[in-house]
């Protein structure tokens, strides 16, 4: 099995994700914008490249997180463009992930983000255990937050369904508590040898009663269980 984690929206609280990820060796990605149209604080330069020089692979995620598809074409490709541009003057290195801000793409959007140079982008469809086909549409396994049944009812539909997929929701929905959920996932992964990709928000982590603890228990968790050489970021999981 091979793990990943990756953490969407840039907000300060992702170093506090990544302080707790480096206590428990393990690695991931996270998706950062320059800023925030919904008006919620994002990391500083400084913070970017400290999460960098850490050994975690920082993403684009647009200019201000606005939902690609409902701009102009010439405004959805200038998210695109300058999201990544900046983010690289930042680092001083080439950024190639994207996550779609709100997990929204067509396929305009998926050839502009090859087009201008992304090696692959990450979607919000779970319930997945696997990389996919198409690294413009990389799906994942779970959401970090304690959705009620409809949310994850809308996800396997939006995202075509499927009885594999279902059943999961089914053992998800289930266990009742977002550890107990991750280790559902987490065993039918180590069974199959497949990919168990996690992502999350910070700011939901700290909006959650319990949510730092219960993270705790699930990083202790997947170390204990993912052998180092087993834990990845988004572009590592494609090679």
């Amino acid at each position: 099995m091979r793990l990943c984690l990756s953490w969407d929206d840039g907000h300060p609280d992702d170093r506090r994700i990544a302080e707790r990820m480096a206590v428990h060796g393990l690695r991931g990605t996270f998706f950062v914008p320059l800023s925030n149209v919904e008006g919620r604080p994002v990391m500083a330069m400084g913070d970017l490249r400290a999460l960098n020089a850490a050994g975690f692979e920082i993403g684009a995620h647009g200019v201000d997180h606005r939902r690609l598809h409902m701009l102009p074409a010439a405004e959805m490709q200038r998210q695109l463009t300058e999201g990544r541009a900046r983010l690289e003057d930042m680092l001083g290195q080439p950024v190639r992930g994207l996550c779609y801000p709100g997990g929204r793409h067509n396929a305009a959007i998926r050839a502009a983000a090859a087009a201008t140079g992304y090696g692959y982008g990450r979607t919000t469809e779970m319930l997945r255990l696997d990389c996919g086909r198409d690294p413009y549409r990389m799906p994942t396994s779970l959401q970090l937050h304690p959705h009620r049944l409809l949310p994850l009812l809308r996800n396997w539909l939006r995202q075509g369904g499927g009885l594999a997929r279902l059943l999961r929701l089914a053992r998800v929905w289930r266990a009742g508590s977002l550890p107990l959920a991750v280790n559902s996932l987490a065993a039918e992964a180590e069974r199959q040898d497949g990919v168990l990709h996690l992502w999350g928000h910070s700011w939901e982590i700290g909006e959650l009663a319990g949510g730092w603890p219960q993270l705790e228990e699930i990083f202790a968790s997947l170390a204990a269980l993912v052998p180092p050489e087993a834990r990845k970021t988004c572009r590592e999981l494609l090679k």
